[in-house]
């Protein structure tokens, strides 16, 4: 999650949708008052060899009192974080000023539900030795059917959606230059984006996302009930 007072925006950010690479050169724009979250080690990493602002002002008032180094903890308890990675926008409302909420621009990413699910599967099933076999795709679905939705709750409160705009994956490049000529300060972000590869894909590439679909029929007929709503906003197909 990006908070950026300067330009008033607010970032919240979903999963499998490239939302770490953004959020590493949405970095480049921001300053030191601006609400920044923490990213993976390799992540940071990336974004401080780049020379952008890192994580900052994401912890309650009591959690700063401690060393950044190190997760804080009483009596061998961590402590919460007031803001965190892929915090519901639920909860990001909550403990934002009103005001804030209320007049910056609320921006997240979009992407094929199809695709996403393929990209869910192997990213919480690949082991550092292995990759997943596909023919536990559609048993993993069946037991894990809240991952079709998994980004809802960043996109939406109680139903209603909060997003002002949406970034769509497949057109990354389109929608980032039109979103910098609404906001004149982020120029050039699309130029930082593109050199910027967090968390690369792990699914196996010679199979295609309607090959895989083509012998899971059930988990495509998740995908068009759970995400009808994604689907015929954003005209996506398989």
């Amino acid at each position: 999650m990006i908070v950026s007072h300067q330009h008033k925006f607010i970032f919240i950010k979903p999963r499998k949708v490239a939302g770490t690479s953004f959020e590493i050169a949405l970095s480049k724009f921001l300053s030191e008052g601006d609400i920044i979250t923490p990213i993976s080690r390799n992540d940071e990493e990336i974004r401080s060899n780049l020379g952008f602002i890192g994580p900052r002002n994401f912890n309650f008032a009591l959690v700063d009192l401690f060393s950044k180094d190190k997760p804080a903890e009483i009596f061998k308890r961590e402590l919460p974080l007031k803001f965190y990675n892929h915090i519901p926008a639920k909860m990001a409302k909550r403990r934002l000023p009103a005001n804030v909420w209320r007049d910056y621009r609320k921006i997240s990413l979009v992407r094929n539900p199809w695709d996403r699910a393929v990209s869910i599967f192997f990213w919480k099933n690949t082991k550092r030795d292995r990759k997943p076999k596909l023919k536990n795709f559609t048993p993993y679905f069946a037991k894990n059917p809240h991952l079709i939705e998994i980004n809802y709750p960043n996109y939406r409160i109680d139903g209603a959606e909060i997003v002002d705009t949406y970034l769509r994956y497949e057109h990354f490049e389109q929608d980032i230059l039109k979103l910098e000529s609404e906001i004149p300060g982020i120029s050039g972000l699309w130029e930082t984006f593109k050199g910027i590869n967090a968390k690369s894909e792990t699914r196996k590439k010679t199979i295609t996302t309607q090959e895989i679909f083509a012998k899971n029929p059930d988990v495509n007929a998740q995908i068009e009930t759970l995400n009808a709503w994604e689907i015929g906003k954003f005209g996506y197909t398989l």
